[in-house]
Formats: structure tokens, sequence, C-alpha cells
């Protein structure tokens, strides 16, 4: 493959928009100048990754990854550096120009298996779609389909099929359209012990897409016969399950405008929630909710609602789901089916054919909190008549103590679940802690790191110093006003020393006064305060309220050393250090008056 220019690639960089791109994979807030979300790269519950649009750059100061609008790309989608820079160029008109002949392509294929391989899905599943809705062979599908209740708007807004029985056939329509056998046999359509039959023969389709909405796998629903109800697309180039969401794509509007996401059970439930018009709902892939699904969905919601089944693998899968949610940040809420008052009803596929839309939407509004869900399946498993029952219960509801981060909530949870045991709070606190010692010891340690590492804490001396090394043009106000000897807090008079020498320099440029930091956590500070934008617009107002705060410290601590001069001076002379005491107290009287001045000012 030839190099692509170093003109294509500057172009690339100077004329993508970072911020709509890195906007597909986590939900950005604009702060000032820059934006900022939860980083895409780890997982986070306070957003620390920052966007600085007029640098082309990002940062994240939680795991310290930075780059450019092309290396995210490559992370993301996990490309080479050529694969990155013709993706954006060809999304944003930008012509390729690669070195040695000058030679300009527009929309060339894709060579590489990846690409290769959603042409195939994507043109598979509409062969699939075309059998589902016009051909007799689907019919069967498509009446079970539309005895769900599904519309003929789900079916195509899905873009749901049907594999003809014949498991010979796709295999000899690909072969016939020039597909190799070698290619195919590592597309996950074949059966590897048999590559010429069809895995999804016989079953309903449900297309998988990737959250730019291209097809990347299948899931199929039997209709008769023997095997596995469900099967699903193992692992391929182009998909991951456990980092993939069933319906992600066309819930990712509704998930951002609403900033919660349902997680269902299977593909039926996402079907008939996005009927009833709520659109925000996603299932996992014939798989347990991982991690990496949990970071994908916090990337855009604040607050997850849980609908799985109520039977006791349902349970199980709730409270793991609840956990991780938690984990990532989310507030949780639990969708409860039966306890919804729809007895006849295991699944939300079921209320929308039994009862309609509004039903399913009062089943939403009816949503109880995760530690209410817990406190429910408590009271039902365990015995809370008994000493041993609420133990029991105690201990059940200890993994869910355990992800709760807030002293706040922590405060109300305890409450709510000691009330409903009948036991105290400070009794089931007692009996966390002691199981958790151990991890309390070691979350100890590392919250009080050795004094190099420990994390500097902003006060007003500290804002002041941070404000004008952002904005450079108010350094002359400070210098006018304060030296760095009225400065007690260290990094403040780092920061000072550093703004004057690039004062006297004439160099106020932010690259500066960071070319001049030679400690990497003081840099850090400077770096952080200036990206978030935290003094973009109030900077003068915090570096004047911080100078009249500094300079009434100051004020304070000379009138504290006049006065103790005074009480230690000997009474034989009057005098003390070389001061008389009536000199003492008439400066005492000075500060008074600027004192005074500076709270009346």
């Amino acid at each position: 493959m030839k190099r692509i220019s170093s003109r294509t690639v500057e172009e690339v960089n100077s004329k993508v928009d970072m911020v709509e791109i890195v906007g597909e994979y986590t939900r950005l807030e604009k702060r000032g100048g820059n934006w900022w979300g939860c980083c895409p790269f780890h997982n986070e519950k306070t957003p620390s990754f920052n966007i600085m649009p007029e640098k082309n750059l990002y940062h994240c100061f939680g795991c310290g990854v930075s780059g450019t609008v092309i290396s995210f790309v490559m992370e993301m989608e996990k490309l080479s550096f050529t694969e990155a820079v013709e993706s954006l160029a060809r999304k944003n008109g930008i012509e390729v120009i690669y070195e040695g002949s000058g030679e300009i392509r527009k929309d060339e294929k894709k060579d590489n298996i990846r690409e290769l391989l959603m042409d195939l899905y994507d043109r598979t599943a509409g062969m699939f779609h075309f059998f589902l809705t016009e051909s007799k062979n689907g019919k069967e599908a498509l009446d079970y389909i539309k005895g769900r209740s599904v519309d003929e708007e789900t079916i195509k807004k899905f873009k749901l099929g049907f594999a003809p029985k014949n498991r010979n056939w796709l295999y000899g329509f690909l072969t016939s359209k020039g597909y190799s056998s070698e290619f195919l046999a590592s597309s996950g359509l074949f059966s590897r012990k048999y590559p010429t039959l069809c895995v999804f023969a016989g079953r309903i389709i449900f297309p998988i897409a990737d959250r730019k909405g291209r097809i990347v796998a299948f899931g199929g629903r039997i209709l008769s016969g023997e095997g596995p109800k469900y099967i699903n697309s193992g692992d391929l180039p182009q998909y991951k399950k456990g980092e993939t969401l069933f319906g992600f794509n066309l819930a990712l509007p509704e998930i951002r405008a609403t900033k919660s996401v349902i997680l269902c059970e299977g593909y039926m439930d996402v079907l008939a929630w996005h009927q009833a018009g709520i659109c925000n709902a996603v299932a996992p892939l014939g798989t347990a909710f991982t991690p990496e699904q949990a970071k994908l969905a916090h990337s855009f919601a604040e607050t997850a609602f849980l609908c799985f089944d109520t039977d006791t693998a349902g349970q199980k899968a709730s409270y793991a789901a609840i956990l991780l949610c938690r984990k990532t940040g989310m507030e949780t809420r639990i969708v409860d089916i039966k306890g919804s008052g729809f007895a006849d009803c295991k699944d939300p596929a079921d209320i929308l054919k039994n009862h309609g839309a509004e039903a399913l939407k009062k089943v939403l509004e009816m949503s109880i909190l995760d530690v209410d869900y817990l406190i429910l399946n408590a009271g039902s498993s365990f015995d809370l008549g008994t000493p041993g029952g609420k133990a029991q219960a105690c201990g059940y509801v200890f993994p869910y103590l355990e992800v709760i981060d807030s002293d706040v909530l922590m405060e109300s949870v305890v409450s709510r679940i000691s009330s409903a045991f009948g036991i105290s709070g400070r009794a089931l606190l007692s009996d966390f802690q002691k199981r958790n010692q151990p991890s309390n010891r070691r979350e100890m340690t590392e919250s009080n790191p050795p004094a190099g590492k420990r994390k500097i804490k902003p006060g007003a001396e500290l804002r002041a110093m941070l404000a004008a090394a952002s904005n450079m043009q108010f350094f002359p106000q400070v210098r006018n006003e304060i030296s760095a000897d009225d400065l007690e807090d260290p990094a403040a008079k780092d920061i000072f020393i550093i703004l004057e020498e690039c004062f006297r320099n004439d160099t106020v440029g932010f690259d500066a006064v960071l070319e001049r930091c030679r400690e990497d956590n003081l840099r850090s500070i400077i770096m952080q305060a200036y990206a978030s934008g935290e003094f973009s617009e109030n900077a003068d107002k915090v570096i004047t309220d911080s100078i009249k705060l500094i300079k009434k410290n100051v004020l304070e601590k000379k009138k504290a050393g006049l006065i103790a001069r005074i009480r230690l001076a000997p009474v034989s002379d009057g005098s003390y250090g070389g001061h008389d005491v009536p000199d003492m107290m008439s400066q005492i009287r000075e500060i008074d008056e600027k004192l005074k001045d500076l709270k009346d000012a």
C-alpha cells in the first residue's frame, strides 16, 4: 500500500472536527473553549477526557492518553495509520494523495479483511431482509414476527431478515458472486466442520450493527427443528461480542437526549421498546452484560434502566448488571414487569402484544431504585424474622455497598436497608467494614501516596496563580498587588516565580509557562486548569478576589506578629526587638484601617 502524503495528513488534522468524531464514542459537554467527557479509553465516573479544538488535541487527565484525531480513530477502530487517514478523509470529502505518483484516489474500495467482511455482511443482510419481506420462503418467519406484534416499520428499521432453510444456498450464491472459499471460511457465516453449510439457515435474522450503523454480525432465532433457540456471531475482525450492544446505533440519539439507557434481555425486547416509541433500549448479545458494554452505555447515559427476566437467572443477571452500572457511575433503576401489574407477561414483548405501547411506557415510569429491588429480593429469599436470616440478607447486599463511592449515597442506602431489615445502620456498617477490612487498608494506603505524589489542592493563592497562568494578560495586575513572598502555598509561589520570569523575558504565551515549569506535578495541575477552561471566563474576578484574600492574610499575619511582640515587651523599657510599644500600636491601627478598606472594597 502506498504511503499517504504529508499534505493529506495535514489537511485531515486541520479540517476534521475532532469534537464530532469523539462525540460518536462518548457524550461531550462544553466548558469554556474546551469539551469534556468520560474517557473512552478507560473506565471512569467523573469526566477527565478533554478536547482542545483550537489545538486539535485530546488529553485524558485520568489515564494520560493524548493525541490527534487520527490517533484517536486508530485506537478506537483498531485501524492502521493509513486506514484511519483514509477513513477520515473519505468521511469529510478530503482527497487522498499518495506519495510517489501524486495519484488521487477517491472512494477507494478497502482491501483489508475488516472492510471486506463488513461489505459482505451488509450485502447478506440485504438478501436476508428480502427473503423475509418479499419471498414466499420467508412467510413462516414473517408470520411469527408479526404474531409477536412487530410491525412493518420496526421490521424495516432493524433490517430483520430470514436465512433460507437450504443450508448450502448462501455458500453457492456467494461463490457465484466471486467470493473465495478461503474468505468465506473466515466470515463466521459457515460451519467450521462443514464449510459450505450456513450456520444461520432457517432462522430469523437480527442484523447487529456498530455504532455507525454498519452491519458487523448476525443473531439468529430458530423457527422449528433442533438446535439452540438463539445463535450469535462469534468474535470477528470487525466485531467483538462483549463490546457491542444490539440496537445501540438506533438507540443512540434517544440515549443522548434522555441521558438514559434501557438494558434488555434480548432482541425481541429491544424491538418492543422501540416500537412503543421508547427508543433508548439496547441488549447484550447472547452473553452476560460486560464491563465494556457498561462503559459503552455510560459514555452517553447517566441512568440505566435494567429490564431482565424475573426468574432466578434473570435476578442474578440484574444484580451483576447493577454492580457494573454503579461501578461505571450510572444511577441504576429496575423495570419490574410483574411488579408493575402485568402478571400475565414475562417480558416487554409480551406487554406490547397483550396490552399495547402505553402499558409499556407505564412500566418504565414505575421502575424502582436498584437498592429497593435488592431489598425486595432479600426479603423474599431470607427470613428477616430471625437473626440468621438478617445476617444472610446483609451479606446479600454487601457487594452492592462495595460499589457505592459516595458518602451521601452510602448514608441513604444504609438507612434504607437497615430500616427494611429491622437492624441498626451502625450494625450493618460494622459488619460491612469488618468484611472489607483488608481492602479498606489497601485503599487507605492508595489514598495516602508518598509526599512527592500527593495531589495539590488549590486554595485561594493557587487558584489566583492558575488563573494568571491561564490568562497571562492579568499577571501585571498580580505583580503590582502582591509579591512571591506574600504567598504561603509553595505551589502558588513557584508559579508566581515562573510567571515573573516569563513577564521579564516578554514571553507571555502559555507554552512558555509550561516550558519553565520543571516539576511534573505542578506542570500537570497548570495544564489541567488551562485545559478545563475553568478560568476562561472569570479569571479577573478569581484573581481580584484572591488578591484581596492574600492581602488580608498578609496583614493579619503581620498584626498577629506585632501583638505577640507587644506581649513579650519587657516592662522595664517598654520595647521589644528595637520597636517601642506605642510604635507597634500605631502599626496595628494602620493595619486595621487597611483591613477595613479591603472589607469595604
